[in-house]
């Protein structure tokens, strides 16, 4: 099945995070697919945590929601079930965390950074790997539109979904 856009999120992640705030952001998120849609453009929502969502692509749902491979694993067949042309991560990594890659150029005596937090894997084929050159070859158009990591109010969400 073809989509426009898949937009991925873990939806237990978002709703423990903005509680009783969090029919601001369905509804801003609800009015960015009509939008697209006025656009043109047939958007899915996907929640990588909703077994009804990812068993549909193919996949299995996240149930730890900093696992990295069961993330990237879960966005993966959501990708090979909806071909979409544009995938969208909504939420900051406390929501839908980077993968994170062996720095290649770690040196405790200049670059001390052992891992490089990225979004490059979710753009790439390759399954789950922290080994960056996994992911030199990116297929897929994907960016993130995050939300405050660690902030209850969604007033900044809800901007960027508008």
């Amino acid at each position: 099945m073809q989509i426009d856009k898949v937009i991925v999120t873990n939806m237990g992640a978002l709703r423990e995070k903005y509680g009783k705030s969090m029919p601001r952001v369905e509804r801003a998120l609800l009015g960015l697919v009509a939008a697209d849609k006025k656009r043109g453009l047939d958007t899915k929502i996907v929640a990588v945590d909703s077994a009804d969502d990812v068993e549909a692509a193919g996949g299995r749902p996240v149930t730890v929601r900093d696992d990295q491979k069961q993330v990237k694993t879960a966005v993966d067949a959501v990708f090979r079930a909806y071909r979409p042309d544009y995938l969208m991560i909504l939420g900051a990594p406390d929501i839908l965390p980077h993968q994170d890659l062996r720095n290649p150029v770690y040196d405790p005596q200049g670059d001390d950074d052992r891992v490089v937090p990225s979004d490059i894997p979710y753009a790439c084929e390759a399954p789950y790997s922290k080994d960056p050159r996994k992911f030199v070859g990116p297929t897929r158009v994907v960016g993130r539109v995050p939300d405050l990591p660690g902030v209850a109010d969604p007033t900044y969400l809800v901007f960027l979904l508008g």
